[in-house]
This record gives structure tokens, sequence and C-alpha cells, in this order.
């Protein structure tokens, strides 16, 4: 499968792991950085702009799919970074996915427990591993 129908994927299962979270009715409010979306997701601080972003009442939800060739390049640990950073300075419940394919979980897992420990909080990571 090549490399953005894989992304594409990923993102499919961000956005039906963010839906576990966000109450139906607001579905439609989960924005994506996607060519189908007119509202696109808006950039972290350091210019990072997430695969899916919802931010509504006491709700953060950030999330980033990523292929296996992706996952532990040095941009990749930035975007984590960032994102880690954002969910950790925001007061309400916050949750960062990050979608992988099956085999990457562990190595994914690992990566963002280490970023984790530079910005503690009250956030949720949640790996979303995906047959694709």
């Amino acid at each position: 499968m090549p490399e953005s129908i894989k992304h594409y994927e990923l993102v499919k299962e961000l956005i039906n792991e963010a839906r576990t979270e966000v109450p139906q009715g607001n579905w439609k409010m989960i924005l994506t950085d996607s060519s189908e979306s007119s509202n696109l997701p808006p950039k972290t601080s350091e210019g990072f702009r997430p695969d899916i972003y919802y931010n509504f009442d006491n709700l953060l939800v950030i999330g980033e799919a990523k292929t296996s060739n992706d996952i532990d390049r040095q941009h990749s640990r930035s975007q984590y970074e960032s994102y880690l950073k954002e969910c950790s300075r925001f007061n309400g419940v916050a949750i960062f996915i990050l979608a992988v394919p099956i085999l990457d979980g562990a190595s994914a897992n690992n990566i963002l427990q280490k970023i984790r420990k530079k910005y503690p909080g009250d956030y949720r990571i949640s790996i979303r591993r995906c047959l694709c």
C-alpha cells in the first residue's frame, strides 16, 4: 500500500478514536488536515499542524498519524513534543492520539513516554494501532 494511502487510513483511525471522546453532536467540530476539510487544525506555537484537532467545552484532542517510515524521524519527534507540550498546558481534559501501524505500537509508546517526561501533566496519551 502506498505511503499516502496508509497515512489516509491512519487518519481515519484517528477520527474514529476521537469520536469515542467527543460527544456525537460535536463530531463535525473535529478538524482534519486533509484536502476534504474546509477548516484546518490550527498550528502549534512551533508551527506544526496536527492531522486532527478538537478543542471545545474543556476537551482538547490532538491526533497525529505516522507510517512506519515516519515514526522515529526527528521531524516527527519535534511534532510529538509540540503536541504534548500543548496538552500539558491545557486546562481541562487533554488527549494526544497517535495512530501507527500495529507493529510499530511499542516503538511509538517508548518514544512518547520519553518525551512525556519533559512535559508532565494530567493528560492522556493514546496509541491507536492500525492493521493497515
